[in-house]
């Protein structure tokens, strides 16, 4: 029944025609009313006048959904040819508008039906097709879904572009490197229906690319003209311009990266508070566990290839040289990382190379460690549970923790995944850093120890068979650090620790968020 009501929908939408019963195992519908019952108040004219295709009439007629049934897509557009439709075409992308409505109904489904002189004498002699082609009858849809737009929906599409515009400004911010245009030249750029990031990024991406392609062309011209040494007059210009647009895509990018970077630091100091918060409660474990995960994915080496998500990780929040490592184990068993002389005991991340930092790479191979050299500089990082405030058992003392990790680690080898061993220098220095809130037993444990330059933390230097310091960092000072390294870029980009991005492409933008509201 439904292809029956799709293939005469016009017909029976225009009326006219006679009345037609439909019996199917004895129910019966009766046509064209089945069809206009689903009508959505009187039927809209319109009206185009063009020099290719003269006049054309269109009737436009909102209807529930169900009258769309059958047909690809939800809003047509009818070519009729003397009185009788020929071809229907899908309109979605045309319309401009994401729900339809009228007369309180919303989510209609739109159909237009154009008729003309044009039309009636370019239809072949049995009306089943135009002798047009695929570009003239799309030319003519496009037209014709302009005038349905401009005359029949005017105040619908005004809304619908406000708040795409809105959208894409909302992208922008989120996806800097988009925005290397006006906004109004990106949006004509993009076709009506495009109002999601991705939709806005698939189609941006091409003029992207064509933009970078022309950049590095230009570049290679002023290369090319100092080696053949014919300097133009306009060379000095030439130059200058190639700057500023290398310049300008310099920025575009920072931007991006900073707006990531601002993301990832709302999103842990939200998470920190949330597990303050639910001190106690069941889901503290799983929190905990996210927290970790967060900063660096639990249980996997960052040297192994066969863990994608070992390369994922926002160690820069921790320090800014770790951007980039791969030489790291987080939450894995000693036993499991060492050679021999490891047991059960997980460091939350054992760091044996702070990207060209701690270690030396080998020159050849700028990603791998030198291993003619033993490590001389370990890491060893500790995150406890934010809030936590007991610390009363054997294995919570800090100090003892931490030398239990280096004293088999020490003189030991580290097995990598291509087989050869990192080994660890007996006169080591290790870089031990444990993030956490100083409360309840942990004040007392810590007690005797030295405070940290800005008074919060505590430090405490390895001594007798081992070299190198423990420092607690509190929480709240590890995530105002980060943000303290990023504030040139954020300055840079335009953008603010108070100044929150929008979390969803819609357009709600949150309000600002203070400092104190992330206080321990």
């Amino acid at each position: 029944m439904r292809y029956f009501s799709a293939h005469f929908i016009a017909d029976f939408l225009l009326g006219g025609g006679p009345t037609i019963l439909v019996d199917v195992d004895g129910e019966v519908t009766e046509y064209p009313k089945a069809v206009s019952d689903l009508v959505v108040g009187e039927p809209m004219q319109a009206t185009i006048l063009s020099d290719e295709f003269g006049e054309l009439q269109i009737t436009g007629f909102f209807c529930k959904p169900e009258a769309s049934t059958g047909l690809e897509g939800l809003h047509q557009l009818h070519l009729l040819a003397n009185g009788r439709t020929v071809e229907s075409r899908k309109v979605d992308n045309l319309l401009g508008v994401e729900r339809l409505e009228r007369d309180g109904e919303q989510d209609l489904a739109f159909h237009g039906c154009v008729s003309g002189e044009y039309l009636d004498l370019r239809v072949n002699e049995g009306r089943t097709a135009f002798n047009l082609t695929e570009r003239t009858l799309k030319q003519i849809s496009r037209q014709c879904m302009d005038a349905v737009r401009s005359q029949m929906i005017p105040d619908q599409v005004r809304r619908y572009f406000e708040t795409r515009r809105e959208r894409y400004e909302s992208f922008v911010e989120r996806y800097p490197t988009y925005g290397f245009d006006d906004d109004d030249t990106q949006l004509g750029r993009v076709p009506l229906h495009a109002a999601t990031p991705e939709e806005f990024a698939s189609f941006l991406v091409k003029f992207q690319i064509r933009r970078d392609e022309e950049r590095q062309d230009a570049l290679q011209r002023l290369i090319d003209a100092l080696d053949a040494g014919t300097v133009p007059f306009s060379f000095g210009q030439t130059v200058s311009d190639a700057a500023r647009e290398i310049q300008a895509s310099e920025q575009l990018a920072l931007a991006q990266h900073v707006v990531r970077r601002k993301l990832a630091l709302e999103l842990l100091e939200k998470l920190i508070t949330r597990i303050r918060s639910r001190d106690g409660s069941a889901d503290d474990y799983h929190l905990e566990r996210t927290l970790h995960s967060f900063i660096c994915p639990m249980n996997v080496r960052g040297d192994d290839v066969t863990e994608l998500k070992s390369r994922a990780h926002e160690l820069w929040i921790v320090d800014e040289r770790l951007a980039f490592t791969r030489a790291f184990s987080s939450d894995k068993r000693l036993d499991e990382v060492l050679v021999e002389g490891g047991t059960a005991d997980r460091p939350d991340l054992f760091l044996w190379d702070l990207a060209y930092g701690l270690s030396s790479t080998d020159p050849d191979q700028p990603d791998a460690v030198d291993l003619s050299e033993p490590l001389r500089r370990v890491m060893v990082v500790e995150f406890k549970k934010p809030g936590r405030r007991n610390y009363s058992g054997a294995k919570d003392q800090i100090e003892q923790q931490i030398t239990r990790y280096l004293a088999q680690m020490q003189g030991g080898e580290i097995e990598s995944f291509g087989r050869s061993r990192v080994r660890i220098a007996k006169d080591c220095i290790f870089y031990c850093y444990v993030v956490a809130d100083i409360v309840g037993d942990l004040t007392q444990q810590l007690s005797s120890w030295d405070t940290t330059a800005n008074g919060q933390g505590r430090i405490r230097p390895l001594r007798g068979a081992y070299s190198g310091q423990i420092e607690v960092i509190q929480w709240q000072d590890l995530v105002n650090d980060a943000w303290m390294r990023n504030r040139s870029t954020l300055h840079a980009a335009g953008l603010s620790r108070k100044r929150l991005m929008p979390m969803s492409s819609v357009s709600a933008k949150p309000g600002s968020v203070d400092d104190d509201d992330f206080g321990d």
